[in-house]
Protein backbone atom coordinates (compact mmCIF):
# COMPACT_ATOMS: atom_id res chain seq x y z
CA UNK A 1 0.00 0.00 0.00
CA UNK A 2 1.37 3.00 -1.14
CA UNK A 3 0.77 6.02 0.93
CA UNK A 4 0.66 9.91 -0.18
CA UNK A 5 0.58 12.88 2.52
CA UNK A 6 -3.17 14.56 1.87
CA UNK A 7 -1.30 18.03 3.21
CA UNK A 8 -5.13 19.04 4.11
CA UNK A 9 -6.36 18.06 0.93
CA UNK A 10 -10.16 16.68 1.15
CA UNK A 11 -9.96 15.34 -2.28
CA UNK A 12 -8.71 11.89 -3.67
CA UNK A 13 -6.69 11.07 -6.20
CA UNK A 14 -7.61 8.48 -8.25
CA UNK A 15 -5.70 5.42 -7.75
CA UNK A 16 -3.57 6.64 -5.19
CA UNK A 17 -3.95 5.60 -1.53
CA UNK A 18 -4.46 8.41 0.74
CA UNK A 19 -3.25 8.60 4.58
CA UNK A 20 -6.02 9.84 7.10
CA UNK A 21 -4.16 13.29 8.11
CA UNK A 22 -5.36 12.98 11.84
CA UNK A 23 -2.95 10.35 11.56
CA UNK A 24 0.08 11.44 9.99
CA UNK A 25 3.06 10.21 12.22
CA UNK A 26 1.15 6.76 13.35
CA UNK A 27 1.81 3.30 12.10
CA UNK A 28 -1.89 1.70 12.30
CA UNK A 29 -3.92 4.59 10.21
CA UNK A 30 -6.74 4.39 7.96
CA UNK A 31 -6.29 5.05 4.27
CA UNK A 32 -8.54 5.84 1.16
CA UNK A 33 -8.56 5.45 -2.52
CA UNK A 34 -10.73 6.68 -5.21
CA UNK A 35 -11.41 3.73 -7.55
CA UNK A 36 -12.39 4.13 -11.12
CA UNK A 37 -16.73 4.61 -11.17
CA UNK A 38 -16.31 7.14 -8.49
CA UNK A 39 -16.34 4.99 -5.52
CA UNK A 40 -14.28 5.05 -2.59
CA UNK A 41 -11.96 1.78 -1.21
CA UNK A 42 -10.59 2.40 2.82
CA UNK A 43 -8.74 0.27 4.34
CA UNK A 44 -5.83 -0.27 7.24
CA UNK A 45 -2.19 0.97 6.76
CA UNK A 46 -1.42 -2.14 8.94
CA UNK A 47 -2.92 -5.16 6.92
CA UNK A 48 -3.09 -3.95 3.42
CA UNK A 49 -4.68 -7.42 2.46
CA UNK A 50 -7.67 -7.60 4.60
CA UNK A 51 -10.94 -7.08 4.10
CA UNK A 52 -11.60 -2.93 3.06
CA UNK A 53 -14.78 -1.06 2.97
CA UNK A 54 -16.14 0.08 -0.38
CA UNK A 55 -17.92 3.59 -0.40
CA UNK A 56 -20.08 5.28 -3.00
CA UNK A 57 -18.65 8.56 -3.89
CA UNK A 58 -21.30 9.86 -2.50
CA UNK A 59 -20.98 8.53 1.27
CA UNK A 60 -16.94 9.27 1.10
CA UNK A 61 -18.37 13.03 0.80
CA UNK A 62 -21.15 13.05 3.25
CA UNK A 63 -18.04 11.16 6.00
CA UNK A 64 -15.64 13.71 4.92
CA UNK A 65 -17.95 16.75 5.35
CA UNK A 66 -19.42 15.19 8.73
CA UNK A 67 -15.80 14.78 9.88
CA UNK A 68 -14.51 18.51 8.89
Amino acid sequence: MKIVETQGRRSLTAGVWHKAEASQGATNCAAAKLLDGGNVLMGDTQNPDQVRLTLPGSAWDALVRTLA
